[in-house]
């Protein structure tokens, strides 16, 4: 059974549109009594003066119209109240006072099939083509009706393929028309009538890129670019339509047509004339979307100059397009200018809002580009926004610490805690404490320190050994440092030195375990072991080398210290303990030199 539906839009009737079953019930009232509709003039009840003139009669035409708008609102008054079959008696009286309406005719005729059937329904259509043969529509609302409800009788000849003859006769230059009959004949499964309708278009001297694009959209429902097996000889048949109406889009100047060309290329994966194509747009006109294209096209190529050039004349043109000012800030980010990248994250916040995660990012990227004293406003901002995301406090307390404010990065640190601990999880992990360690290392609190470390050790998962040894030699040498808990700084050193046993900076933490006990045979053979795995020092190694130099003194060999301690001097540390360390063993080698 079919289940009838209401009419899928308000018809135009000869006289003008309707919107609305009031404007259609104006409209009538506008028709019979002439004027705007009641509902939209004041009464009027005075009498017409003597002089003025009786109202013109209504012609032919205006009868006719009334008629049909009247009808019409009956009928669809009631297919709205689904009473179909008394609809259709009133649809048939529209059509008989408006013959040519093409989409009057196809709602009638469809429901006419369901209560007359299929050869009543098709005669209205027919009749509509005889009252209205100059309009497309007529024509291939028959062939659809023909195509989409199929007769009884599988010998009656094919009055689809014969509406669609008949309209491709009468109107040879029509895109619509050749691209209604391939897509009719396609989806009955006759690809090659199809695709012979498209060749007999592409044989026409149509000077409007309307008709080639139209073509072109069809051609590639017939031959699909999808098909890798296929694409080489359906591209070879597909282009040339587009290739036609690029040329004469050229010759019109029509920017949007020509764009549309470019959207086929790229989605077509022929990036090549996609690329030159949209190089071509934003040339002449500087186009917005063809400016977005070419980026892309830019980064397919791995173009990145290219690609950068293009980012930043879209923003320039549409500063509030965010999506755009998070790419420029991405591509800033890769290129390691994260300075530049703030600009556009904060630029994307400030017009579209942003989530956590967005302001977490331009946190990051202020920490990354050491504008420590932003960094700080900034997490004030965040956390006001998102107090319960303890990452900004985090951000903070790096912030402060890079600025050398310990006291103000480790009370940052302590809100972290206090909220990472009470509710998010995800950010109590072996880093957070190894930092947060750190930072009270560097605030002289080194017994809380140590327990941050311990916490940071006992929490790091068996498959991370590198964090695990670098938290354990940290603690270790920090214990060594202060001259407290050195056999427990041993057994941490020696743990690290098992799970990393080529790292340079842990085999010298273990050198100057065995220093600080006194066994310095066994400190001079780790020192210059670690030595060793150095084959280019580099200044923050200068401390292993002071290291070796002092056990040299040690063992009353002022003249080897003298040497290490140059070599340690030549690699210019910036550490200005280390450099402190170094003069001073200078000068103790050159007075144990002149004792002897």
């Amino acid at each position: 059974m079919i289940r009838l539906r209401p009419a899928k839009k308000l018809l135009s009737f000869a006289g003008g549109g309707l919107s609305s079953l009031a404007a259609v019930q104006g409209a009538i009232l506008a028709a019979l009594f002439g004027g705007a509709p009641l509902s939209a003039q004041r009464a009027d009840l005075s009498l017409p003066s003597p002089g003025q003139a009786a109202a013109e009669p209504l012609s032919a035409d205006d009868l006719r119209r009334a008629e049909a708008l009247a009808q019409y609102a009956t009928a669809l008054r009631l297919e709205q109240v689904a009473s179909p079959r008394s609809a259709l008696e009133h649809y048939l009286k529209a059509l008989a006072a408006d013959p040519a309406n093409a989409d009057l005719a196809m709602h009638t005729a469809e429901l006419a099939y369901s209560f007359r059937g299929r050869a009543a329904a098709v005669a209205l259509l027919e009749k509509a083509v005889e009252a209205n043969p100059d309009a497309p529509e007529t024509y291939l609302n028959l062939a659809r009706f023909c195509a989409t409800y199929a007769p009884d009788d599988p010998f009656e000849n094919d009055r689809a393929k014969q509406a669609l003859e008949r309209a491709l006769t009468r109107f040879p230059d029509n895109a619509e028309v050749h691209g209604f009959a391939a897509m009719t004949l396609l989806s009955q499964g006759r690809r090659e009538e199809a695709a012979q309708v498209l060749e007999n278009a592409a044989t026409r001297e149509v000077n409007d890129p309307a008709y080639w694009l139209e073509l072109g959209r069809a051609a590639q429902q017939v031959w699909p670019l999808g098909q890798a097996e296929a694409r080489e000889e359906h591209a070879r048949r597909v282009n040339p339509f587009f290739e036609r109406a690029l040329r004469h889009a050229r010759a019109g100047g029509d920017e949007a047509q020509r764009l549309e060309i470019a959207q086929y290329y790229l989605l077509t994966n022929q990036l090549k004339p996609a690329r030159d194509l949209c190089q071509e747009i934003v040339r002449v006109g500087g186009n917005l979307q063809a400016r977005k294209l070419l980026h892309r096209l830019h980064e397919a190529f791995e173009e990145k100059a290219e690609a950068l050039r293009e980012l930043e004349a879209i923003v320039a043109a549409a500063p509030a397009d965010v999506e755009y000012r998070k790419l420029l800030a991405r591509a800033w980010l890769e290129r390691e200018q994260p300075a530049r990248a703030v600009e556009h994250l904060e630029a994307a916040l400030q017009a579209g809002g942003g989530s956590v995660d967005d302001y977490l990012q331009v946190g990051e990227t202020l920490l990354r580009s050491a504008q420590f004293e932003r960094l700080v406003e900034f997490s004030r901002r965040g956390a006001r926004l998102f107090p319960d995301q303890a990452m900004f406090h985090v951000q903070a307390a790096m912030a402060q610490r890079s600025l050398l404010n310990w006291d103000e990065a480790v009370r940052a640190f302590e809100r972290a805690a206090a909220l990472a601990e009470g509710g998010s999880s995800e950010l109590v992990n072996h880093r957070f404490y190894f930092q947060y360690g750190v930072t009270l290392e560097r605030a002289g609190r080194h017994e809380e320190a140590g327990r941050q470390f311990e916490k940071s050790i006992t929490v790091t998962p068996q498959d991370d050994p590198e964090a695990a040894a670098s938290a354990m030699n940290y603690l270790g040498y920090m214990w060594l440092e202060l001259d407290r808990h050195l056999d427990k700084a041993g057994e941490l050193i020696r743990k690290a030195n098992e799970l990393q046993p080529d790292s340079a900076a842990y085999i010298d933490s273990l050198g100057w375990w065995h220093y600080k006990r006194g066994d310095y045979p066994a400190a001079l053979r780790e020192l210059q072991r670690a030595a060793a795995l150095l084959p280019e020092p580099q200044a923050e190694d200068a401390e292993i080398f002071e290291h070796i130099g002092r056990v040299h003194l040690a063992l009353r060999q002022p003249e080897q210290a003298r040497l290490v301690f140059e070599k340690a001097r030549a690699l210019n540390t910036p550490d200005e303990k280390v450099r402190r360390h170094i003069e001073e063993g200078l000068k103790a080698a050159a007075e144990a030199a002149a004792e002897r």
